[in-house]
């Protein structure tokens, strides 16, 4: 399913949900009465070193199924503020099991002074595998005001899959957006955030609950991810790679084609020819490989979705390649560079390092035929650009013949040299678009 239809969806859900309503009760809080003492003696202060022990809480994770869980599977559990999975995590740990099956003892330590007085708390679990919860437990109730407590066996199910998921790539990591029931949720790295909905001036944005520090804010098909006050670089929709494919390396030369019919390597400067018949893509979170058996070697192309750049020139390309045959590896860079360029425009935010005039906006928009185009501050403007195996070249702009205020019409001028100047273009991790002019000017661009 298309990236905007999911977030549609689930913000459709999350805030139907809010509209709704949730009605909560109280607990009564009554208990058995405590046995009047005819003294008025009061009770023995508790010493500091008491007050400071920790609260243990101890148990058992099991499922039903006949399953053997893999060697890198961990096992977590948390404590968290509040009745269900939303609130605050107060506690967790997380172990490596290594091989080991359920059932899974665990004893998890909590600082108390963490804890909120006379606030509920509950107990999950879940066991992760590959980085994503394969089982989970229901929320458990729990008393802090326990010296330890021991919550017996706890039921691992298996975790719901988030529906109509979407994952993007953020540089060197992914992340999964989807909604278990009404529920928007985003898996990133090996944690689970449950969403709601907050305020914006663009886009959809979304914070977790009880954690503003963690975020996910899209805009049209791309993503702005914050993990704990960590921003991680732009997210973009996961893809297979269109055919056909190129990918180059340096040191020494070599060079891979995949076609629909052949997959073919070129390596040691041309001195090495492998060549197969192209395999079934194989897709994973983040890369797909193609693997041939050829010439008694085999070749295994591994494409992995994150920006790289030639070791040589520097050319930025859309992914990372690396390629193994007859027990050696070579690394390097595929696809077409140009994809990084074309697509939503770029709004400019400095020229030269002097920034730009306010609420200006100029503007690039590169086109698949070979035009970029934009409005410079005042005018509209025009030019070709092209891409080599060394950089990029943009031809002086044409432009309309408004007359604007002194300001504008000179910071027109300046980016209309600079265009001209273009030798060569980077992106920075966090999507930035950087054109290198040949006199070290630079212009700045990010998509909105």
């Amino acid at each position: 399913m298309h990236f905007r239809l999911v977030i549609a969806l689930a913000a459709a859900l999350v805030l139907g949900a809010c509209a709704q309503g949730v009605a909560t009760r109280a607990d009564s809080g009554t208990g058995a009465s405590r046995e009047e003492r005819p003294t008025t003696r009061p009770e023995r202060p508790q010493p500091p070193a008491e007050r400071a022990q920790p609260l243990v809480v101890r148990g058992t994770m099991a499922y039903r199924e006949r399953i053997a869980l893999p060697p890198d599977a961990v096992a977590v559990v948390e404590l968290r503020e509040g009745a269900g999975a939303e609130g605050r995590v107060v506690a967790e740990s997380r172990t490596a099991l290594k091989g080991r099956q359920v059932p899974v003892a665990f004893e998890l330590s909590v600082d108390r002074a963490k804890l909120v007085a006379g606030a509920r708390h509950s107990l999950r679990g879940a066991i992760v595998v590959g980085g994503r919860p394969a089982w989970a437990t229901e929320p458990a109730a729990i008393d802090p005001s326990s010296a330890a407590i021991d919550v017996g066996l706890l039921r691992l199910a298996r975790a719901q899959p988030l529906a109509f998921a979407s994952t993007l790539v953020c540089g060197d990591r992914s992340v999964t957006v989807g909604h278990v029931g009404a529920t928007m949720r985003m898996e990133a790295g090996d944690e689970s955030f449950d969403l709601r909905p907050v305020r914006s001036a663009s886009g959809a944005r979304y914070e977790a609950a009880g954690d503003p520090s963690t975020s996910f804010w899209s805009k049209g098909d791309r993503a702005t991810v914050v993990v704990h006050g960590q921003a991680w670089p732009e997210c973009v929709p996961e893809r297979a790679p269109s055919l056909p494919y190129r990918a180059t390396g340096n040191e020494p030369g070599w060079r891979l084609d995949i076609t629909a019919r052949t997959m073919t390597l070129l390596a040691d400067d041309g001195r090495t020819r492998i060549e197969a018949p192209t395999p079934l893509a194989e897709p994973g979170e983040g890369f797909t490989r193609f693997r041939a058996p050829a010439a008694g070697v085999g070749l295994v192309a591994t494409i992995f979705e994150r920006r790289c750049a030639d070791s040589m020139t520097g050319m930025p390309y859309p992914d990372t390649v690396s390629v193994a045959f007859a027990g050696r590896t070579l690394n390097g860079c595929g696809g077409d560079p140009a994809t990084l360029l074309r697509g939503d425009e770029w709004v400019v935010e400095d020229l030269r390092g002097g920034g730009v005039v306010d609420r200006s906006r100029p503007t690039l928009a590169f086109g698949a035929d070979g035009r970029v185009s934009g409005r410079g501050s005042c005018n509209r403007f025009t030019a070709s650009y092209a891409l080599t195996g060394e950089g990029l070249t943009i031809s002086r702009p044409a432009a309309t013949m408004m007359a604007c205020a002194p300001a504008l019409m000179q910071q027109e001028r300046l980016f209309f040299d600079l265009l001209a100047q273009v030798r060569r273009f980077t992106i920075e991790p966090t999507g930035a678009l950087v054109l290198h002019a040949a006199d070290g000017g630079t212009i700045t661009a990010r998509r909105p």
